[in-house]
């Protein structure tokens, strides 16, 4: 029973790492630009050994409104295979603020996610 719970969590031992890191990416980057996010940056990270697994990893640069990541962060929660944050940075984008504009702005920001998802080593 936790060998299968592992192989939903997981990518399989017979995937290519770069094929599965590939995937990842693009999987992602539509899942972040569905929730209303653009995506200025992506970059594969090298895979790294730890504890029995291979840790694929990814680092992403995106840019919007604070409910756009909200939004963006649960759909990456339900990923299969599990994803993992490693590391993140948020920062809200400096603007010029309009005058005489009754509608308020929703801060823009940008955020550096790190993530990871794990494969078996054989």
């Amino acid at each position: 029973k936790a060998e299968a719970g592992l192989e939903e969590l997981t990518y399989s031992t017979g995937q290519n790492s770069d094929a599965v890191a590939t995937a990842m990416q693009k999987n992602v980057r539509a899942i972040i630009s569905a929730a209303g996010l653009s995506v200025a940056n992506s970059q594969v990270l090298p895979v790294k050994e730890a504890e029995g697994f291979d840790e694929i990893r990814l680092k992403l640069t995106i840019k919007g409104d604070i409910s756009s990541l909200d939004a963006a962060l649960m759909q990456l929660t339900n990923y299969r295979p599990l994803l993992l944050i490693e590391s993140t940075e948020i920062w809200p984008d400096r603007r010029v603020r309009r005058r005489n504009v009754d509608v308020p702005e929703q801060q823009q920001l940008t955020a550096s996610l790190q993530l990871l998802s794990l494969r078996p080593l054989l």
